[in-house]
């Protein structure tokens, strides 16, 4: 169906019925000379039969190579075509021709097809005699027919062309919603993924606390994070609901949710409080110049800080220590996260290798051009992220 299509499409609906229409001619022709015999035949008739068959050559030709055709054509206009004997081969080709001619996507061919179209009709009533006449009839029909099919091609054009708009509009559209997909996936896993693990951690303290105070202490965390989860989720429906109906109702609340502050240095404090909530041993170093980057760069680097923080107090030693460092260096600006492996050997899929919080977070940093690294060096798990400042 797919090669008919393209088979009778265009220029090839052109061609086929130019065919088509030359095989009867000539099959009546030829029938006639079957019939009288050669020798018997009008002239006419021979001519006849010989032209159908260097027409329909031509337009076969034109299947690949439109301007060969043309050429073919008017080659056979000057050496057959010299007077009114054979004017149903001459007003038909003259017709698909043109249509051909019209259909060609160079202007050079066009031209030049037109142009020694006008010299054959110069000379055709120069020689044609009585014949003459018939340019009247020639004339018009030829630059109907090739007016009206260059008309239509240029429309039939502008259709392709809007519809591959369209098409690559479409596309554009389905990569954006898969690549806005991928952006809320990676949102939501390290809002909820971060903010579960620290709240099933503190439950865990909570649990086996020795004092009733440490208990309270871990529970006040849960309930703090289980706010906040609840209300960066509320956010991002906000963003998904074009009507907003699901908006906070919280107001200017006193504690603002973390995972909503999307500036680098208040994250580095805000994950450094984490995980000293969450037993670590925790040194860190701000560059206030961190400040002056984008947002977009600064939420960049929050969000892995966040993953970060995710992944220390899901994997690292218990403890233990840990430095986070954000600073500039040179022309980029660096945020290095350092902590204790377990003592014990991890077991496959333990560590958190080519994960999705691993992934996102490469993402993150290849969007603004920057580098990714985490890899274990000397029993400590170390991150390394950098965006051009």
């Amino acid at each position: 169906m797919a090669t008919l299509t393209k088979l009778f499409a265009g220029r090839g609906v052109v061609i086929w019925v130019g065919i088509l229409t030359f095989v009867a001619i000539t099959a009546t022709e030829s029938y006639t000379l079957l019939q009288d015999g050669f020798e018997d035949s009008p002239t006419r008739v021979v001519h006849g039969a010989i032209v159908g068959l260097l027409l329909l050559v031509a337009l076969l030709v034109g299947t690949r190579w439109v301007a060969a055709s043309l050429g073919a054509y008017l080659a056979t206009l000057f050496f057959f075509f010299g007077d009114g004997d054979l004017l149903l081969w001459l007003v038909f080709s003259l017709v698909i021709f043109s249509v051909l001619a019209a259909t060609a996507n160079s202007s050079i061919v066009r031209i030049w097809y037109l142009v020694l179209l006008a010299i054959w009709m110069g000379q055709y009533g120069i020689r044609s005699g009585e014949d003459a006449i018939l340019l009247v009839i020639f004339v018009p029909i030829a630059a109907v027919a090739y007016v009206l099919a260059r008309n239509i091609f240029n429309l039939r054009e502008r259709n392709l062309n809007a519809v591959l708009l369209m098409e690559e509009s479409r596309e554009q559209n389905r990569v954006a919603i898969e690549r806005e997909r991928k952006n809320i996936a990676r949102d939501l896993h390290d809002i909820v993924a971060h903010d579960i693990t620290v709240v099933a951690m503190q439950s865990k303290a909570a649990k086996f606390a020795n004092s009733g105070q440490a208990a309270i202490d871990a529970i006040d965390i849960i309930a703090k994070l289980s706010t906040e989860t609840l209300h960066d989720l509320r956010l991002m429906l906000n963003v998904l609901r074009t009507d907003g109906t699901m908006s906070d109702s919280s107001g200017g609340s006193a504690d603002k949710p973390a995972a909503t502050t999307v500036y680098a240095v208040q994250g580095l404090e805000i994950f450094t409080q984490r995980l000293k909530d969450s037993g670590f041993s925790v040194t860190s170093h701000t560059d206030e110049k961190i400040s002056e980057l984008p947002r977009s760069a600064q939420t960049a680097l929050y969000r892995v800080m966040q993953e970060a923080t995710t992944n220390i107090i899901k994997h690292a030693k218990r403890e233990s220590s840990c430095n986070l460092r954000l600073e500039i260096s040179g022309s980029n600006a660096i945020l290095e996260m350092t902590n204790q492996m377990p003592n014990s050997k991890p077991k496959k899929g333990d560590l958190p290798v080519g994960g999705i919080g691993l992934i996102g977070m490469r993402d993150r940093m290849n969007a603004f051009g920057g580098r990714f690294n985490a890899d274990v060096v000397d029993g400590h798990w170390v991150l390394t992220a950098s965006i051009p400042f």
